[in-house]
C-alpha cells in the first residue's frame, strides 16, 4: 500500500461555475504549493491557469500532476478566500472570476522591501479607543466617522497608531484623482510607508505594490475599490471614504460594492473598519453601525437657500442672487463653483405659473415634457399644485449653462485657471476648496427617476457644501423651488441622521433597501427566461417583468431575503450562458 500523497484543489481560471468546486490534483514531491498558489494544471487536453483552494492528503495514483507553480507567493490566504467565496454567492458570480480580483495584472515576483522610517507626532486618533485596541493586535467592531471633505487628516491619524506597531492599513477611496491627491497628502506625513493601489497604474508598477503590500507590514495603502480585495500582510484597519459613492460598485458582472467586501473581510479577518463621510449609506445606518462625528455639531458648513418659487416666469437658469454672488466672488478675485447635476442641455422642468417643479404622484419621480413617467410609466397629467397646463426648463445642464455664464463671465473646467468653474459630479474628485457654490438645480438631483434619489442628493450636495473654505465671504447657495423638502431641510441643520432614519422607514413600505433585498436580471432575449426565474420565487419573493429597454429583457426579483434564489440563479444564469445568451446580474442596484 502506498503512503498518501498531497492532493491540491484547484478552481480553473475560467469564468464558468462548472468549476466552481474545483478539481483534484496530486502535488509533486518536489514542489512548494499553498492556499491561494497560481499554478498550471492539464485540463481537457490543455494545459491552464488555476488557483489553489485546499490541501489535503490522500490518495494520489488516479489523480493528475500539478503542471507548474507559477506564482512566486500566494494571491489570497485561506481567510480572503471565505470572502471570495461569500462575494461569489451574494453577487451570482463564478468563484474564479472573484479569485482572479485578489491578484495583481502580472504574475507576482519577489522585490526589494526597503526598511520603513518611524512614525513622527501625529494628530490624536478621532477614535482614540479603536485605535489604540488595533495597535495592540485587538479586534474593534466597525465604526462611522462622520467627518467633512478634506479627509486626509481624520485618516492620518487613525493610521499612525496602527503604522508605528508595524501593521498595516488600507484606504479606499472612489476615484483615481482622488487616490492620488489622498497618497501625496499622507506621504508627507509617512514618507516611504505609502503605496497607491488602482487599475490605471502601469501593470508593472501595480503588480510591484500589490506584491510590497503582501509581504511587508507597516504600509499604508491607498486606492480604488480593487485593492479592498488585496491581500495585504498585517492588516489591521481599513478606511472606506465615502461609501455611497457610485464609484464603489462595479458597473458590470459581479456588481460588487467595496462596502460589502470591507463588511465581511472585518468579520472574517477581524481587523478594524472605518467608513468616513458626512452621510452614510441608509445600508449603514439600518447595520446598527456605531456613529461618531469630528468637530461640532455641522458635518458641513452653512448653506442659503435660494427659493425659485418667489421669482417672477422667466427668470434664467442662474437666479439673479446667486449671479451676483459670483460677481462679488469673482470681483475679489477668489474661486466660485457653479455645479449642475447633468451634462449636455436636457433640463428638468417646473410649472411655468406656480414655479413647482413636475414630478410623478406614484413615484415622486422627476417628469420631463412627456405624458408619462420615465420610472413608473404613469400618466402626468397638467401641473398638481396649481392645473397649470406649461412647464418650463429648469436646472440646465453644463453646456447649456456654460453658454449663458459666458456671456458675463470667464468660465472654465474644475481645476482650471479661471474664475468660474462649471462642472457636475464627476468633476469633484479633481477640485481642491472655493469661495463660492452655487447649486443651479437641487431638485433635478433629489427627484431624479430612482428610488435613492433623495438620499443621492443630500449626499452630492453636502459634498459640494464641503468644498467651501472657512472663513468670512464664503458661502454655498442652494437653488430650489421645493425649500422644504426634507433633503433641503437636512442640508440647513448640517447633519444627515434624521432625514436618513425616514428613509429607512419609506424603504420599509415598499421592502426596499435596506429593508429588503433587489436583483435585477437582464438578458438579450426573453425566451424561456421568464419561467426559469418564476421558477425561483417562493414565499416572500416577487418576480416582476420582463420588461424591455434598449433591446434587452429585465427582470425585477424584490423580497426579504434572496439567499435561496441567488443559490437558484446559479445554476440557471450557467445554463442560459451555455446556451449563448449574454447574461448581466445586478445584485443590489442602485438605480431601479
Amino acid at each position: 500500500m502506498t503512503a498518501p500523497g498531497r492532493i491540491a484543489q484547484v478552481v480553473p481560471d475560467i469564468p464558468t461555475f462548472a468549476v466552481d468546486d474545483g478539481f483534484s490534483y496530486s502535488i509533486p514531491p518536489d514542489m512548494n504549493v499553498e492556499v491561494g498558489t497560481i499554478v498550471r494544471v492539464p485540463l481537457g487536453g490543455r494545459r491552464v491557469r488555476g488557483h489553489v483552494v485546499g490541501l489535503r492528503t490522500g490518495e494520489t495514483a488516479s489523480l493528475k500532476p500539478i503542471n507548474a507553480v507559477s506564482s512566486a507567493f500566494p494571491i489570497f490566504h485561506t481567510r480572503l478566500l471565505e470572502t471570495l467565496r461569500w462575494l461569489a454567492t451574494h453577487y451570482v458570480a463564478p468563484l474564479s472570476v472573484l479569485l482572479s480580483k485578489a491578484a495583481p495584472p502580472n504574475l507576482p515576483r519577489p522585490v526589494r522591501i526597503p526598511s520603513l522610517h518611524p512614525i513622527a507626532a501625529q494628530l490624536p486618533s478621532p477614535l482614540p479607543d479603536l485605535s489604540k485596541a488595533l495597535a495592540e493586535g485587538s479586534h474593534a467592531r466597525p465604526h462611522y466617522l462622520l467627518t467633512r471633505w478634506p479627509h486626509s487628516e481624520p485618516i492620518a491619524a487613525l493610521a499612525a497608531p496602527v503604522l508605528q506597531a508595524q501593521r498595516s492599513v488600507v484606504a479606499v477611496v472612489s476615484t483615481v484623482a482622488e487616490v492620488e491627491a489622498l497618497a501625496t497628502e499622507l506621504e508627507e506625513r509617512f514618507p516611504g510607508r505609502v503605496l497607491r493601489g488602482y487599475t490605471a497604474l502601469a501593470a508593472g508598477k501595480l503588480t510591484a505594490e500589490w506584491t510590497r503590500a503582501s509581504t511587508q507590514p507597516g504600509l499604508l495603502i491607498v486606492g480604488t475599490r480593487e485593492a479592498a480585495l488585496w491581500p495585504v500582510t498585517g492588516l489591521a484597519l481599513m478606511v472606506v471614504v465615502e461609501e455611497g459613492r457610485r464609484a464603489m460598485k462595479e458597473k458590470q458582472t459581479p456588481t460588487i460594492h467595496v462596502r460589502e467586501v470591507a463588511r465581511r473581510r472585518a468579520a472574517v479577518e477581524r481587523h478594524g473598519l472605518v467608513f468616513l463621510g458626512a452621510v452614510p449609506t441608509t445600508e449603514l445606518l439600518a447595520a446598527g453601525i456605531p456613529i461618531s462625528r469630528t468637530g461640532g455639531t455641522r458635518i458641513w458648513p452653512l448653506v442659503e437657500v435660494v427659493d425659485r418659487t418667489e421669482e417672477p416666469p422667466g427668470a434664467g437658469f442662474v437666479s439673479s442672487r446667486a449671479l451676483a454672488a459670483i460677481r462679488g466672488t469673482v470681483d475679489k478675485n477668489r474661486r466660485a463653483l457653479v455645479f449642475t447635476h447633468r451634462r449636455g442641455f436636457a433640463p428638468a422642468f417646473r410649472c411655468s405659473v406656480c414655479r413647482v417643479v413636475r414630478q410623478c404622484q406614484v413615484c415622486e419621480a422627476r417628469a420631463d415634457r412627456s405624458d408619462r413617467c420615465v420610472r413608473c410609466s404613469a400618466p402626468l397629467g397638467d401641473c398638481v399644485e396649481c392645473g397649470g397646463k406649461r412647464f418650463e426648463p429648469l436646472g440646465a445642464g453644463v453646456e447649456r449653462l456654460g453658454v449663458d455664464l459666458e456671456r458675463s463671465f470667464e468660465v472654465g473646467e474644475v481645476g482650471s485657471s479661471a474664475p468660474v468653474w462649471l462642472g457636475t459630479e464627476r468633476d469633484l474628485a479633481g477640485a481642491h476648496q472655493v469661495d463660492l457654490a452655487v447649486v443651479v438645480d437641487a431638485d433635478g438631483l433629489i427627484h431624479a427617476p430612482h428610488y435613492r434619489a433623495a438620499e443621492d442628493a443630500l449626499r452630492i450636495l453636502s459634498r459640494v457644501a464641503g468644498m467651501v473654505g472657512r472663513g468670512g465671504g464664503r458661502r454655498c447657495l442652494i437653488q430650489t423651488g421645493l425649500p422644504n423638502d426634507p433633503v433641503i431641510v437636512a442640508l440647513r441643520h448640517g447633519d444627515p441622521l434624521k432625514f436618513l432614519e425616514r428613509e429607512i422607514e419609506k424603504r420599509a413600505e415598499s421592502r426596499l433597501p435596506p429593508s429588503g433585498e433587489v436583483i435585477v436580471v437582464e438578458l438579450d432575449t426573453d425566451g424561456e427566461a421568464d419561467d426559469d426565474l418564476r421558477g425561483l420565487g417562493g414565499q416572500g419573493v416577487e418576480i416582476f417583468g420582463p420588461a424591455s429597454r434598449d433591446g434587452r429583457f429585465h427582470w425585477l426579483i424584490q423580497g426579504r431575503d434572496l439567499r435561496r434564489v441567488r443559490v437558484g440563479l446559479r445554476r440557471v444564469v450557467h445554463e442560459w450562458r451555455e446556451r449563448g445568451i449574454r447574461v448581466r446580474i445586478d445584485v443590489d442596484p442602485l438605480q431601479l
